[in-house]
């Protein structure tokens, strides 16, 4: 059995706190593991972590999430393709690194699982229906007429060992909708979650999907003498945009659903968030640096500043360092229509946050003026920065602590605690930590244009160049 993990995603619905450059899958929600490590966890005894595969985004795996995926097995995509096109790699790689023909088991990375012991003992069940050449799904049993899920109507339960066949897949629905099919009964939440073999779901991709088959033949083809990983980048933008459900699922005559009462969430809004988090006697859920006066069924959370809130009710309010969102409980799919206005708007508080995580250390945006910018700069033990020029700003860098081996085209220096250097705009440049501990700098950009762009890589550790 091997693991395919789906970790694409880009979170806007958890906005502020998930950013596109730093998505749900990589948070923690609860304080714990990031989302993406409890979606592996779930999978021990059963895998491990060498036999789970990441499928996410080239932009994930060199920027804020490389800490995340650097020790992990990751399929990168170029650009956004949809589910069939990833899973579809995913199957011909296996087969190409396996003896076998592997059950794959799929998974979205950014779910929330509470029973995990019920999970495992659905996933033994659909392995043996897999293993009998079904195209198996996870339904989690509905408990209230949610219309933010895709339903899946499958046959009445005689023999549920066996599986349930399944007779459509019904879009989200209207509430009215909902309510009458949980009365009439025989219908699930789409959970997302799949169980096949590697062969059986290629099989049913050449069938219902020629398209993306052809490109996948077409990998195949060219694994045979030059690296998958390259292959992949040059061919994954020739596969169409087509999810995994409408492009085989709502098609194929082998799906079989394996009931699911698993204490399951999307995490896909505040209000999920709230419905799955410890509650006080008033049915709020607090966390941070919170007082709270006579507030009931609400969510307050703070990550750097405190939040004090008297007399609110069914609110939630979650605070980070530039940004708090307040919106009324039961309304927080509007999130979503908030990050569509801060892209009009043409700032980038819907990308990435004040502090922002990369391969070599973080930085924390101070201030941001009109002419100028201050950062304070971490650089792990033995990490470098890529040697990189500016077209648009001159840099100022002043050690706080640690010492920087700092290179200005030709030159080499090395800068200590209290001492600074100076970088012209287009002078070659790179900051190394070539010491034991961590190095802090705080750093003055002065110049016309400030943005992350301004940036032209000549070397780099950890492929970002071009």
């Amino acid at each position: 059995m091997k693991g395919v993990i789906l970790a694409g995603g880009s979170g806007s619905r958890l906005w502020p706190v998930s950013r596109q450059h730093l998505p749900k899958q990589f948070l923690s929600l609860d304080g714990e593991a990031t989302l993406l490590d409890a979606t592996m966890n779930r999978l021990a005894p059963m895998l491990e972590k060498k036999d789970i595969w990441i499928v996410t985004s080239e932009g994930h795996a060199t920027g804020e999430a490389f800490a995340d995926l650097e020790t992990l097995n990751t399929i990168l995509e170029p650009c956004g393709r949809n589910t069939a096109p990833a899973i579809a790699v995913a199957a011909a790689l296996l087969q190409k690194f396996s003896d076998e023909d592997p059950v794959m088991v799929v998974l979205p990375a950014d779910h929330m699982i509470q029973h995990v012991e019920a999970f495992q003992q659905c996933l033994k069940k659909a392995a043996d229906l897999a293993n009998n050449q079904r195209l198996v799904t996870f339904g989690i049993i509905p408990d209230y007429p949610e219309t933010g899920f895709g339903y899946i109507q499958a046959e009445k339960p005689s023999n549920q060992s066996q599986g349930l066949d399944v007779l459509r897949f019904v879009e989200k629905p209207d509430v009215d909708t909902a309510k009458s099919m949980l009365e009439e009964g025989g219908y699930y939440w789409n959970s997302g979650m799949f169980v096949w073999k590697a062969s059986v779901i290629l099989e049913e991709i050449q069938t219902h999907l020629p398209e993306l088959w052809q490109v996948i033949e077409r990998m195949q083809q060219r694994w045979q003498s030059e690296p998958w990983q390259e292959v992949v980048r040059h061919e994954f933008a020739s596969m169409p945009n087509v999810s995994i459900d409408y492009g085989v699922m709502e098609q194929s005559t082998r799906v079989s659903l394996v009931p699911a009462d698993i204490g399951w969430s999307d995490v896909g809004s505040w209000d999920a968030v709230y419905d799955i988090s410890d509650k006080d006697k008033q049915g709020n859920t607090i966390s941070g640096d919170v007082v709270a006066l006579n507030c009931q069924n609400s969510l307050l959370r703070s990550q750097s500043r405190l939040i004090a809130a008297a007399g609110l009710e069914d609110v939630i309010a979650v605070e980070t360092p530039d940004a708090i969102l307040l919106v009324k409980r039961g309304e927080s799919q509007q999130v979503k229509q908030l990050v569509e206005a801060l892209k009009q708007r043409g700032d980038n508080l819907h990308l990435e946050h004040v502090t922002v995580r990369r391969p070599w250390g973080s930085y924390t945006v101070l201030e941001n003026a009109a002419g100028y910018k201050m950062k304070r700069i971490e650089v792990k033990p033995g990490a470098s920065l890529s040697l990189q020029s500016h077209q648009h700003r001159s840099e100022h860098w002043i050690v706080v602590s640690g010492t920087a081996t700092v290179t200005r085209d030709d030159e080499v220096m090395t800068v200590s605690k209290n001492e600074s250097t100076y970088i012209s705009i287009g002078v070659k440049h790179r900051l190394q930590n070539k010491g034991k501990v961590l190095l802090q700098m705080i750093e003055v950009q002065v110049g016309d244009y400030l943005e992350e762009d301004d940036i032209e890589r000549f070397d780099d550790e950890y492929g970002r160049v071009g």
